[in-house]
């Protein structure tokens, strides 16, 4: 089986200037707060030689699951990240590094998808949320109130907030 994210880098190590593209695609399963990814990622770029390793420059593309942490909305949209990176035989911070005359983009690529899943989704920027008394969603259904709250044993904090 080809893997097109592991990519021989022998003839582009050492030779600036030199460049090398590539494509590939892996499953990914990603869970941040309410945002997750479970799909194919497609990665892309190119791998540029540097006088001690190589200079790749990706963009990672999958689908995403996100639920918004206001109106609790659900929708599925693509997320797509843009990133470089320089290996070279030394492991980076991230123990990433040229093994065997090759690169593993695998994990950085997933790494640069989970950094860019917005960590509290929303809807729209504009997003009311829900009712904390009934729970309708104030984007679509107007709430226009709940009685007399007057039996609540913080009825006598309201006039403390009211009187502003």
């Amino acid at each position: 089986m080809r893997d097109d994210l592991v990519i021989d880098v022998d003839d582009l190590v050492g030779h600036l200037e030199a460049v090398g593209q590539f494509a590939g695609e892996r499953p990914v399963s990603l869970r941040l707060g309410d945002a997750t990814v479970n799909g194919p990622m497609l990665v892309s770029g190119s791998v540029t030689g540097t006088i001690d390793g190589v200079l790749v420059r990706f963009t990672a593309t999958a689908p995403a699951h996100l639920v918004c942490v206001r109106c609790l909305a659900e929708w599925a949209d693509d997320i797509e990240v843009a990133a470089t990176r320089h290996f070279s035989t030394v492991p980076d911070e991230d123990g990433y590094h040229i093994r065997d005359r090759k690169i593993d983009l695998t994990g950085p690529a997933v790494d640069e998808l989970a950094l860019g899943l917005p960590p509290a989704p929303l809807c729209r920027k504009d997003c009311r949320g829900l009712c904390p008394i009934c729970g309708s969603d104030l984007n679509t259904e107007p709430c226009d109130g709940h009685g007399d709250e007057s039996d609540s044993p913080f009825a006598a904090l309201k006039d403390l907030f009211d009187s502003r």
